[in-house]
Protein backbone atom coordinates (compact mmCIF):
# COMPACT_ATOMS: atom_id res chain seq x y z
CA UNK A 1 0.00 0.00 0.00
CA UNK A 2 1.18 3.61 -1.00
CA UNK A 3 1.62 5.84 2.17
CA UNK A 4 0.65 9.39 1.06
CA UNK A 5 3.08 11.99 1.59
CA UNK A 6 0.89 14.20 2.99
CA UNK A 7 0.48 13.41 6.81
CA UNK A 8 -3.23 14.72 6.98
CA UNK A 9 -4.62 12.24 4.09
CA UNK A 10 -4.63 9.33 5.58
CA UNK A 11 -6.17 10.92 9.01
CA UNK A 12 -9.00 12.16 6.18
CA UNK A 13 -9.54 8.88 4.79
CA UNK A 14 -9.45 7.02 8.51
CA UNK A 15 -12.05 9.71 9.52
CA UNK A 16 -14.35 9.25 6.12
CA UNK A 17 -14.64 5.43 6.54
CA UNK A 18 -14.55 5.78 10.48
CA UNK A 19 -17.93 7.91 9.93
CA UNK A 20 -19.49 5.35 6.95
CA UNK A 21 -19.51 2.38 8.67
CA UNK A 22 -20.41 3.91 11.29
CA UNK A 23 -23.56 5.52 9.91
CA UNK A 24 -23.92 1.79 7.91
CA UNK A 25 -24.11 -0.27 11.03
CA UNK A 26 -26.53 2.54 13.07
CA UNK A 27 -28.93 2.09 10.88
CA UNK A 28 -32.06 0.33 13.11
CA UNK A 29 -34.80 -1.61 11.39
CA UNK A 30 -37.03 -0.27 10.48
CA UNK A 31 -35.94 2.87 8.66
CA UNK A 32 -39.25 4.93 9.15
CA UNK A 33 -37.17 7.74 7.97
CA UNK A 34 -33.92 7.81 6.04
CA UNK A 35 -32.01 10.36 8.11
CA UNK A 36 -32.12 10.59 12.25
CA UNK A 37 -29.31 11.85 14.36
CA UNK A 38 -28.70 8.49 16.33
CA UNK A 39 -27.03 7.29 12.74
CA UNK A 40 -24.41 10.07 13.29
CA UNK A 41 -23.09 8.71 16.56
CA UNK A 42 -19.69 7.25 16.61
CA UNK A 43 -20.02 3.09 16.57
CA UNK A 44 -18.05 1.29 19.57
CA UNK A 45 -18.20 -1.50 16.68
CA UNK A 46 -16.56 -0.16 14.10
CA UNK A 47 -13.68 1.93 16.68
CA UNK A 48 -12.86 -1.98 17.89
CA UNK A 49 -12.79 -3.62 14.56
CA UNK A 50 -10.32 -0.43 13.54
CA UNK A 51 -7.95 -1.66 16.01
CA UNK A 52 -7.96 -5.24 14.97
CA UNK A 53 -6.83 -3.23 11.90
CA UNK A 54 -4.45 -1.33 12.91
CA UNK A 55 -2.47 -4.51 15.26
CA UNK A 56 -2.59 -6.36 12.18
CA UNK A 57 -0.80 -3.68 10.34
CA UNK A 58 1.86 -4.21 13.26
CA UNK A 59 2.55 -7.15 11.42
CA UNK A 60 3.37 -6.13 8.74
CA UNK A 61 1.47 -5.08 5.07
CA UNK A 62 1.03 -8.28 3.84
CA UNK A 63 -1.27 -9.26 7.26
CA UNK A 64 -2.71 -5.92 7.03
CA UNK A 65 -3.96 -7.07 3.44
CA UNK A 66 -4.85 -10.64 4.37
CA UNK A 67 -6.75 -8.87 7.58
CA UNK A 68 -8.98 -6.54 6.02
CA UNK A 69 -11.05 -9.50 4.77
CA UNK A 70 -12.15 -11.17 8.07
CA UNK A 71 -12.48 -8.22 9.74
CA UNK A 72 -14.82 -7.08 7.06
CA UNK A 73 -16.80 -10.10 6.90
CA UNK A 74 -17.13 -9.50 10.88
CA UNK A 75 -18.55 -6.36 10.03
CA UNK A 76 -21.31 -7.58 7.60
CA UNK A 77 -22.04 -10.48 10.86
CA UNK A 78 -22.60 -7.70 13.21
CA UNK A 79 -24.59 -5.87 10.98
CA UNK A 80 -26.91 -8.62 9.75
CA UNK A 81 -27.21 -9.58 13.92
CA UNK A 82 -28.44 -5.93 14.45
CA UNK A 83 -30.92 -6.63 12.25
CA UNK A 84 -32.10 -9.17 14.49
CA UNK A 85 -31.54 -8.11 17.49
CA UNK A 86 -33.76 -4.86 16.37
CA UNK A 87 -36.50 -6.95 14.37
CA UNK A 88 -36.84 -10.40 16.57
CA UNK A 89 -38.37 -8.04 19.65
CA UNK A 90 -40.49 -5.92 17.86
CA UNK A 91 -42.43 -8.96 16.17
CA UNK A 92 -41.87 -11.62 18.83
CA UNK A 93 -41.54 -9.54 21.95
CA UNK A 94 -38.61 -11.40 23.43
CA UNK A 95 -34.74 -10.83 22.92
CA UNK A 96 -33.16 -12.36 19.43
CA UNK A 97 -31.33 -15.72 20.50
CA UNK A 98 -28.32 -16.40 17.54
CA UNK A 99 -28.40 -20.20 18.29
CA UNK A 100 -31.94 -20.84 18.36
CA UNK A 101 -33.41 -17.69 15.36
CA UNK A 102 -30.80 -18.64 13.13
CA UNK A 103 -32.36 -22.20 12.83
CA UNK A 104 -35.63 -20.03 11.60
CA UNK A 105 -34.16 -18.17 8.27
CA UNK A 106 -35.69 -20.79 5.99
CA UNK A 107 -39.44 -20.77 8.12
CA UNK A 108 -38.84 -16.74 7.51
CA UNK A 109 -38.50 -17.11 3.93
CA UNK A 110 -40.89 -19.87 3.69
CA UNK A 111 -43.20 -17.33 5.51
CA UNK A 112 -42.45 -14.65 3.48
CA UNK A 113 -43.25 -16.39 0.09
CA UNK A 114 -46.21 -18.37 1.14
CA UNK A 115 -48.14 -15.25 2.85
CA UNK A 116 -47.17 -12.42 0.25
CA UNK A 117 -48.62 -11.91 -3.44
CA UNK A 118 -46.37 -12.87 -6.09
CA UNK A 119 -45.48 -9.78 -7.34
CA UNK A 120 -44.74 -8.41 -3.55
CA UNK A 121 -42.36 -11.07 -2.71
CA UNK A 122 -40.39 -10.82 -5.61
CA UNK A 123 -40.43 -7.04 -5.58
CA UNK A 124 -39.20 -7.70 -1.76
CA UNK A 125 -36.58 -10.05 -3.16
CA UNK A 126 -35.08 -7.49 -5.36
CA UNK A 127 -34.99 -5.26 -3.15
CA UNK A 128 -33.48 -7.12 -0.37
CA UNK A 129 -30.79 -8.36 -2.74
CA UNK A 130 -29.84 -4.64 -3.96
CA UNK A 131 -29.72 -3.37 -0.43
CA UNK A 132 -27.20 -6.55 0.40
CA UNK A 133 -25.40 -5.43 -2.77
CA UNK A 134 -24.90 -1.82 -2.33
CA UNK A 135 -23.83 -2.34 1.29
CA UNK A 136 -21.31 -4.99 0.49
CA UNK A 137 -20.32 -2.03 -2.49
CA UNK A 138 -19.93 1.01 -0.04
CA UNK A 139 -18.46 -1.32 2.98
CA UNK A 140 -15.65 -2.87 1.05
CA UNK A 141 -14.01 0.12 0.01
CA UNK A 142 -14.30 1.66 3.50
CA UNK A 143 -12.34 -0.92 4.55
CA UNK A 144 -9.84 -0.58 2.25
CA UNK A 145 -9.23 2.83 2.75
CA UNK A 146 -8.91 2.58 6.62
CA UNK A 147 -6.43 -0.13 6.54
CA UNK A 148 -4.65 1.94 3.99
CA UNK A 149 -4.36 4.66 6.61
CA UNK A 150 -3.67 2.54 9.32
CA UNK A 151 -0.63 1.19 7.22
CA UNK A 152 1.03 4.45 7.89
CA UNK A 153 2.91 4.36 11.21
CA UNK A 154 2.60 7.71 12.96
CA UNK A 155 -1.22 7.15 12.30
CA UNK A 156 -0.94 3.69 13.68
CA UNK A 157 1.10 4.62 16.78
CA UNK A 158 -1.23 7.36 17.32
CA UNK A 159 -4.66 5.81 16.97
CA UNK A 160 -3.48 2.98 19.22
CA UNK A 161 -2.25 4.76 22.04
CA UNK A 162 -5.24 7.22 22.01
CA UNK A 163 -7.27 3.87 21.56
CA UNK A 164 -5.59 2.10 25.19
CA UNK A 165 -5.75 6.07 26.65
CA UNK A 166 -9.86 6.15 25.37
CA UNK A 167 -10.21 2.30 26.85
CA UNK A 168 -8.50 2.85 30.11
CA UNK A 169 -10.81 6.48 30.71
CA UNK A 170 -13.88 4.35 29.81
CA UNK A 171 -13.03 1.39 32.11
CA UNK A 172 -12.45 4.11 35.35
CA UNK A 173 -15.58 5.71 34.20
CA UNK A 174 -17.48 2.72 34.69
CA UNK A 175 -19.33 3.49 31.20
CA UNK A 176 -21.71 6.25 33.42
CA UNK A 177 -22.92 9.68 32.49
CA UNK A 178 -22.01 10.64 28.87
CA UNK A 179 -21.59 6.87 27.46
CA UNK A 180 -25.38 6.91 27.08
CA UNK A 181 -24.94 9.06 23.91
CA UNK A 182 -23.07 6.17 22.10
CA UNK A 183 -24.51 3.20 20.67
CA UNK A 184 -24.45 -0.37 22.11
CA UNK A 185 -22.00 -2.04 20.90
CA UNK A 186 -22.97 -5.49 18.69
CA UNK A 187 -19.99 -7.39 20.26
CA UNK A 188 -21.10 -6.80 23.44
CA UNK A 189 -24.86 -8.68 22.47
CA UNK A 190 -22.49 -10.57 20.52
CA UNK A 191 -20.89 -11.82 23.68
CA UNK A 192 -24.02 -12.64 25.22
CA UNK A 193 -25.02 -15.09 22.92
CA UNK A 194 -21.94 -16.98 22.80
CA UNK A 195 -22.02 -17.25 26.34
CA UNK A 196 -25.35 -18.98 26.10
CA UNK A 197 -24.35 -21.27 23.47
CA UNK A 198 -21.71 -22.10 25.87
CA UNK A 199 -23.98 -22.68 28.74
CA UNK A 200 -26.40 -24.42 26.09
CA UNK A 201 -25.41 -28.09 28.22
CA UNK A 202 -26.11 -26.32 31.78
CA UNK A 203 -29.69 -25.03 30.50
CA UNK A 204 -30.34 -28.29 29.24
CA UNK A 205 -29.83 -30.02 32.28
CA UNK A 206 -32.17 -27.94 34.35
CA UNK A 207 -34.58 -28.31 31.81
CA UNK A 208 -34.15 -31.49 31.94
CA UNK A 209 -34.91 -31.79 35.67
CA UNK A 210 -38.69 -29.78 35.61
CA UNK A 211 -39.01 -32.42 32.75
CA UNK A 212 -38.48 -34.88 35.95
CA UNK A 213 -40.52 -32.99 37.99
CA UNK A 214 -43.58 -33.05 35.14
CA UNK A 215 -43.17 -36.97 34.96
CA UNK A 216 -43.30 -37.23 38.72
CA UNK A 217 -46.33 -34.94 38.62
CA UNK A 218 -47.99 -36.91 36.26
CA UNK A 219 -47.73 -40.27 38.38
CA UNK A 220 -49.10 -38.75 40.64
CA UNK A 221 -52.42 -37.18 39.01
CA UNK A 222 -55.32 -39.08 38.89
CA UNK A 223 -55.53 -40.26 34.93
CA UNK A 224 -58.47 -41.20 34.61
CA UNK A 225 -60.79 -39.12 32.74
CA UNK A 226 -64.18 -40.78 33.62
CA UNK A 227 -65.71 -37.86 34.72
CA UNK A 228 -66.32 -37.15 30.73
CA UNK A 229 -68.69 -40.07 30.73
CA UNK A 230 -67.19 -40.43 27.06
CA UNK A 231 -68.06 -36.86 25.84
CA UNK A 232 -66.37 -36.21 22.80
CA UNK A 233 -63.75 -33.68 23.56
CA UNK A 234 -62.95 -30.57 20.61
CA UNK A 235 -59.94 -29.00 21.07
CA UNK A 236 -60.00 -25.94 19.04
CA UNK A 237 -56.11 -23.81 18.77
CA UNK A 238 -56.63 -20.63 17.07
CA UNK A 239 -53.94 -19.22 15.54
CA UNK A 240 -52.56 -15.87 17.01
CA UNK A 241 -55.90 -15.33 19.39
CA UNK A 242 -54.26 -13.28 21.50
CA UNK A 243 -55.93 -11.36 24.75
CA UNK A 244 -55.12 -8.14 22.90
CA UNK A 245 -58.27 -8.79 21.06
CA UNK A 246 -60.04 -7.87 24.29
CA UNK A 247 -58.03 -5.50 26.03
CA UNK A 248 -57.22 -2.72 23.70
CA UNK A 249 -60.48 -0.62 23.29
CA UNK A 250 -60.28 -0.46 19.90
CA UNK A 251 -60.04 -3.94 19.00
CA UNK A 252 -62.27 -5.05 21.99
CA UNK A 253 -65.49 -2.97 20.10
CA UNK A 254 -65.24 -5.67 17.33
CA UNK A 255 -64.77 -8.77 19.00
CA UNK A 256 -67.55 -7.41 21.44
CA UNK A 257 -69.62 -7.76 18.24
CA UNK A 258 -67.88 -11.42 16.85
CA UNK A 259 -68.92 -12.83 20.49
CA UNK A 260 -72.29 -11.84 20.71
CA UNK A 261 -72.83 -13.47 17.70
CA UNK A 262 -71.55 -16.58 19.02
CA UNK A 263 -72.87 -16.41 22.03
CA UNK A 264 -76.51 -16.01 20.33
CA UNK A 265 -75.97 -18.93 18.28
CA UNK A 266 -74.74 -20.95 21.60
CA UNK A 267 -77.59 -19.70 23.33
CA UNK A 268 -79.91 -20.86 20.35
CA UNK A 269 -78.44 -24.59 20.58
CA UNK A 270 -78.34 -25.00 23.93
CA UNK A 271 -75.10 -24.01 24.85
CA UNK A 272 -73.01 -22.98 27.91
CA UNK A 273 -69.72 -20.77 27.88
CA UNK A 274 -67.06 -19.67 30.65
CA UNK A 275 -63.86 -18.30 29.73
CA UNK A 276 -60.43 -16.97 31.34
CA UNK A 277 -56.83 -16.55 30.26
CA UNK A 278 -53.54 -18.30 30.39
CA UNK A 279 -50.50 -17.18 29.67
CA UNK A 280 -48.92 -19.31 26.43
CA UNK A 281 -44.76 -19.65 26.29
CA UNK A 282 -44.60 -17.81 23.06
CA UNK A 283 -45.81 -14.44 21.65
CA UNK A 284 -46.01 -13.67 17.84
CA UNK A 285 -44.95 -16.74 16.90
CA UNK A 286 -43.69 -20.20 17.33
CA UNK A 287 -46.77 -21.85 17.43
CA UNK A 288 -45.19 -25.16 18.15
CA UNK A 289 -43.71 -24.20 21.61
CA UNK A 290 -47.45 -23.33 22.90
CA UNK A 291 -48.48 -27.50 21.79
CA UNK A 292 -45.90 -28.62 23.42
CA UNK A 293 -46.44 -26.13 26.86
CA UNK A 294 -50.51 -27.04 26.57
CA UNK A 295 -50.21 -31.54 25.88
CA UNK A 296 -47.15 -32.02 28.43
CA UNK A 297 -48.25 -29.54 30.89
CA UNK A 298 -44.14 -28.33 31.33
CA UNK A 299 -43.76 -24.89 30.05
CA UNK A 300 -41.88 -24.82 26.73
CA UNK A 301 -39.79 -21.37 25.85
CA UNK A 302 -37.59 -22.19 23.30
CA UNK A 303 -36.74 -24.94 20.59
CA UNK A 304 -34.21 -26.27 22.69
CA UNK A 305 -36.52 -27.34 25.14
CA UNK A 306 -38.88 -28.38 22.79
CA UNK A 307 -36.87 -30.72 21.17
CA UNK A 308 -35.78 -32.20 25.08
CA UNK A 309 -39.78 -32.43 25.49
CA UNK A 310 -40.01 -34.51 22.44
CA UNK A 311 -37.00 -36.75 23.37
CA UNK A 312 -38.87 -37.21 26.86
CA UNK A 313 -40.89 -40.07 28.44
CA UNK A 314 -43.23 -37.18 29.96
CA UNK A 315 -46.99 -38.71 28.97
CA UNK A 316 -48.74 -35.76 26.58
CA UNK A 317 -52.46 -34.87 26.73
CA UNK A 318 -53.68 -37.75 24.06
CA UNK A 319 -51.83 -40.42 26.06
CA UNK A 320 -54.23 -40.00 29.04
CA UNK A 321 -57.59 -39.53 26.52
CA UNK A 322 -56.02 -42.97 24.88
CA UNK A 323 -55.98 -44.86 28.45
CA UNK A 324 -59.61 -43.20 28.64
CA UNK A 325 -60.57 -45.25 25.58
CA UNK A 326 -60.62 -42.01 23.14
CA UNK A 327 -59.75 -41.99 19.53
CA UNK A 328 -57.22 -39.32 19.31
CA UNK A 329 -57.08 -37.33 16.23
CA UNK A 330 -54.59 -34.61 15.52
CA UNK A 331 -55.60 -31.89 12.86
CA UNK A 332 -52.43 -29.96 11.48
CA UNK A 333 -53.33 -28.31 8.21
CA UNK A 334 -50.90 -26.23 8.59
CA UNK A 335 -47.70 -28.94 8.44
CA UNK A 336 -46.47 -28.98 5.11
CA UNK A 337 -43.26 -30.81 5.69
CA UNK A 338 -42.72 -33.98 7.26
CA UNK A 339 -43.22 -33.84 10.41
CA UNK A 340 -41.32 -37.11 12.69
CA UNK A 341 -41.10 -35.42 15.80
CA UNK A 342 -45.05 -35.35 15.87
CA UNK A 343 -44.55 -38.78 17.15
CA UNK A 344 -44.13 -37.50 20.32
CA UNK A 345 -47.70 -36.11 21.06
CA UNK A 346 -49.37 -39.69 20.66
CA UNK A 347 -52.31 -39.29 18.74
CA UNK A 348 -53.96 -42.61 16.92
CA UNK A 349 -54.47 -40.61 14.11
CA UNK A 350 -52.92 -37.32 12.45
CA UNK A 351 -53.92 -34.96 9.49
CA UNK A 352 -51.14 -33.10 7.51
CA UNK A 353 -51.91 -30.77 4.47
CA UNK A 354 -50.99 -33.59 2.39
CA UNK A 355 -53.77 -35.74 3.88
CA UNK A 356 -57.09 -33.24 2.70
CA UNK A 357 -56.44 -33.71 -0.83
CA UNK A 358 -57.19 -30.17 -0.81
CA UNK A 359 -57.65 -28.38 -4.39
CA UNK A 360 -58.58 -25.03 -3.98
CA UNK A 361 -56.57 -21.98 -3.83
CA UNK A 362 -54.16 -21.28 -0.46
CA UNK A 363 -54.52 -18.10 1.45
CA UNK A 364 -51.36 -16.84 2.05
CA UNK A 365 -49.40 -19.36 4.03
CA UNK A 366 -52.64 -21.15 5.12
CA UNK A 367 -52.63 -23.83 2.58
CA UNK A 368 -56.61 -24.18 2.87
CA UNK A 369 -59.36 -22.75 4.72
CA UNK A 370 -60.18 -24.03 8.34
CA UNK A 371 -63.96 -24.41 7.14
CA UNK A 372 -62.68 -26.40 4.62
CA UNK A 373 -60.55 -28.55 7.48
CA UNK A 374 -63.60 -29.03 9.73
CA UNK A 375 -65.64 -30.23 7.02
CA UNK A 376 -63.01 -32.52 5.76
CA UNK A 377 -63.06 -34.01 9.53
CA UNK A 378 -66.16 -33.99 10.36
CA UNK A 379 -67.17 -36.17 6.87
CA UNK A 380 -63.93 -38.77 7.93
CA UNK A 381 -63.90 -38.88 11.50
CA UNK A 382 -68.09 -38.03 12.75
CA UNK A 383 -69.88 -39.61 10.53
CA UNK A 384 -69.70 -43.15 12.46
CA UNK A 385 -67.73 -43.73 15.21
CA UNK A 386 -68.07 -46.12 18.14
CA UNK A 387 -65.43 -45.04 20.68
CA UNK A 388 -65.42 -40.93 21.75
CA UNK A 389 -63.31 -38.83 20.07
CA UNK A 390 -60.62 -36.24 21.39
CA UNK A 391 -59.55 -34.02 18.74
CA UNK A 392 -57.24 -31.14 17.99
CA UNK A 393 -57.67 -29.16 16.07
CA UNK A 394 -54.50 -26.15 14.90
CA UNK A 395 -56.62 -23.58 13.07
CA UNK A 396 -54.41 -21.39 10.34
CA UNK A 397 -56.78 -18.73 8.59
CA UNK A 398 -55.84 -16.22 11.22
CA UNK A 399 -52.32 -16.73 10.40
CA UNK A 400 -50.28 -13.14 9.78
CA UNK A 401 -49.95 -11.31 8.02
CA UNK A 402 -54.21 -11.64 7.46
CA UNK A 403 -53.47 -10.26 3.54
CA UNK A 404 -55.86 -13.32 1.60
CA UNK A 405 -58.78 -14.51 4.02
CA UNK A 406 -61.74 -17.23 2.65
CA UNK A 407 -65.28 -16.14 2.66
CA UNK A 408 -67.69 -18.33 4.99
CA UNK A 409 -69.58 -20.84 2.98
CA UNK A 410 -73.25 -20.90 4.55
CA UNK A 411 -74.10 -24.56 2.83
CA UNK A 412 -71.18 -26.98 4.31
CA UNK A 413 -72.11 -30.02 2.00
CA UNK A 414 -71.46 -28.09 -1.13
CA UNK A 415 -67.42 -27.57 0.34
CA UNK A 416 -66.22 -30.96 -0.79
CA UNK A 417 -63.02 -30.96 -2.05
CA UNK A 418 -62.36 -27.20 -1.97
CA UNK A 419 -62.23 -26.65 -5.54
CA UNK A 420 -65.47 -24.09 -4.94
CA UNK A 421 -63.12 -21.19 -3.39
CA UNK A 422 -61.72 -21.04 -6.69
CA UNK A 423 -65.08 -19.49 -7.88
CA UNK A 424 -65.72 -16.88 -5.04
CA UNK A 425 -64.71 -13.81 -4.19
CA UNK A 426 -62.07 -14.01 -1.52
CA UNK A 427 -61.32 -11.15 1.41
CA UNK A 428 -58.32 -9.36 0.14
CA UNK A 429 -56.39 -6.28 2.61
CA UNK A 430 -53.52 -4.55 1.66
CA UNK A 431 -51.21 -5.62 4.00
CA UNK A 432 -47.27 -6.79 3.03
CA UNK A 433 -44.50 -7.68 4.96
CA UNK A 434 -42.42 -6.51 6.79
CA UNK A 435 -44.94 -3.76 8.14
CA UNK A 436 -48.04 -5.29 9.64
CA UNK A 437 -48.55 -2.45 12.22
CA UNK A 438 -51.81 -1.32 9.83
CA UNK A 439 -52.87 -5.44 10.12
CA UNK A 440 -55.77 -4.75 12.62
CA UNK A 441 -58.96 -4.89 11.13
CA UNK A 442 -57.59 -7.73 8.99
CA UNK A 443 -57.15 -9.35 12.08
CA UNK A 444 -59.93 -9.15 13.95
CA UNK A 445 -62.01 -10.11 10.62
CA UNK A 446 -60.18 -13.64 10.49
CA UNK A 447 -60.88 -14.08 14.14
CA UNK A 448 -64.53 -13.22 13.29
CA UNK A 449 -64.27 -16.07 10.38
CA UNK A 450 -62.67 -18.46 12.66
CA UNK A 451 -65.50 -17.62 15.47
CA UNK A 452 -68.24 -17.77 12.56
CA UNK A 453 -67.25 -21.31 11.63
CA UNK A 454 -67.19 -22.92 14.87
CA UNK A 455 -70.62 -21.51 15.68
CA UNK A 456 -72.03 -22.54 12.76
CA UNK A 457 -69.91 -25.89 13.24
CA UNK A 458 -71.42 -26.83 16.38
CA UNK A 459 -74.71 -25.44 15.99
CA UNK A 460 -75.13 -27.70 12.68
CA UNK A 461 -73.22 -31.07 13.46
CA UNK A 462 -72.21 -30.97 17.55
CA UNK A 463 -76.17 -32.81 18.89
CA UNK A 464 -74.80 -34.10 22.27
CA UNK A 465 -73.29 -33.31 25.47
CA UNK A 466 -69.87 -32.71 23.81
CA UNK A 467 -66.93 -30.90 25.93
CA UNK A 468 -65.72 -27.65 23.42
CA UNK A 469 -62.29 -25.91 24.43
CA UNK A 470 -61.20 -23.01 22.26
CA UNK A 471 -57.98 -21.59 22.92
CA UNK A 472 -55.84 -18.98 21.33
CA UNK A 473 -52.08 -20.49 20.74
CA UNK A 474 -50.17 -16.98 21.14
CA UNK A 475 -50.71 -13.22 20.96
CA UNK A 476 -50.37 -11.87 17.66
CA UNK A 477 -46.64 -10.13 16.58
CA UNK A 478 -46.05 -6.68 18.51
CA UNK A 479 -46.92 -4.61 16.07
CA UNK A 480 -50.47 -5.05 16.89
CA UNK A 481 -50.40 -5.82 20.26
CA UNK A 482 -47.77 -2.94 21.30
CA UNK A 483 -45.89 -3.17 24.26
CA UNK A 484 -46.65 -3.89 27.54
CA UNK A 485 -48.76 -6.52 26.64
CA UNK A 486 -48.96 -9.97 28.85
CA UNK A 487 -48.46 -13.61 26.71
CA UNK A 488 -51.94 -14.31 27.58
CA UNK A 489 -54.79 -16.04 25.37
CA UNK A 490 -58.39 -16.30 25.96
CA UNK A 491 -59.46 -19.76 26.49
CA UNK A 492 -63.35 -20.69 26.21
CA UNK A 493 -65.54 -23.98 27.29
CA UNK A 494 -68.31 -24.72 26.07
CA UNK A 495 -70.70 -27.51 26.61
CA UNK A 496 -74.46 -28.03 26.58
CA UNK A 497 -74.03 -29.73 29.99
CA UNK A 498 -73.42 -28.02 32.86
CA UNK A 499 -71.75 -30.45 34.83
CA UNK A 500 -68.56 -30.13 32.51
CA UNK A 501 -68.08 -26.69 33.22
CA UNK A 502 -68.45 -26.61 36.62
CA UNK A 503 -64.65 -27.62 37.36
CA UNK A 504 -63.50 -24.16 35.24
CA UNK A 505 -66.12 -22.28 37.50
CA UNK A 506 -64.73 -23.84 40.79
CA UNK A 507 -61.37 -22.70 38.95
CA UNK A 508 -62.10 -18.53 38.78
CA UNK A 509 -63.43 -19.36 34.89
CA UNK A 510 -66.40 -16.31 34.59
CA UNK A 511 -69.93 -16.85 32.43
CA UNK A 512 -69.65 -16.17 29.01
CA UNK A 513 -67.19 -15.74 26.41
CA UNK A 514 -65.77 -12.47 27.39
CA UNK A 515 -62.85 -13.50 29.93
CA UNK A 516 -63.22 -10.75 32.96
CA UNK A 517 -59.74 -11.97 34.89
CA UNK A 518 -57.24 -9.04 35.84
CA UNK A 519 -53.15 -10.02 35.45
CA UNK A 520 -51.29 -12.03 36.70
CA UNK A 521 -52.98 -15.40 34.76
CA UNK A 522 -51.86 -19.08 35.14
CA UNK A 523 -49.20 -20.21 32.76
CA UNK A 524 -50.70 -22.60 29.97
CA UNK A 525 -48.86 -25.18 31.41
CA UNK A 526 -51.09 -25.58 34.42
CA UNK A 527 -54.38 -26.47 32.39
CA UNK A 528 -53.67 -30.57 31.68
CA UNK A 529 -52.81 -30.82 35.42
CA UNK A 530 -55.86 -29.56 36.32
CA UNK A 531 -57.90 -31.10 33.58
CA UNK A 532 -56.69 -34.74 34.54
CA UNK A 533 -57.74 -33.53 38.66
CA UNK A 534 -61.20 -32.45 37.73
CA UNK A 535 -62.17 -35.01 35.63
CA UNK A 536 -60.75 -38.42 37.10
CA UNK A 537 -62.85 -38.09 39.85
CA UNK A 538 -66.15 -39.23 40.41
CA UNK A 539 -68.75 -38.54 37.65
Amino acid sequence: MKISKRPSAPLVRLGAAFWCLSILINFDYPAHHLFYWQVLLPSVDVWLLFIALATTACWGQRCLVWGTLPVWALFIFLRLFRLGDTAVPMYLDRPFNLYIDSGYIYGLYDLLKTSSRQGDFLLLTIMGAAVALLFMVLTWPAFRVAAKALASDWLRRWFLTGSALLLGAALIWGWSGGHEALRSPVLGRLAQELFFIHSIAEQQRSFASRLEQGLRQRSATPASLKGLKGADVLLFLVESYGRIAFSRPEYRQAMDGTTARLAEILARHGFLAVSSYLVASTYGGSSWLTHGTLESGVRVEDDLQYTALLRSSVPPMAFFFREAGYRTVSVMPGTRFAFPEGAYFGYEQVYYAWHFNYLGPAFGWAAMPDQFVLDWVRRHEFMEHERPLFVRYVLISSHASFSIQPPFIDDWDSIGDGRLYRDLDLVYYPITWPDLSNAGDAYLRSLDYEFEIIGDYLAKYVSDDSLVIIMGDHQPNRQLTGEGEPWSVPVHIISRNPRLLEPFRKRGYTPGLIPAQAVPHAGMETFLTGFLEDFSGSP
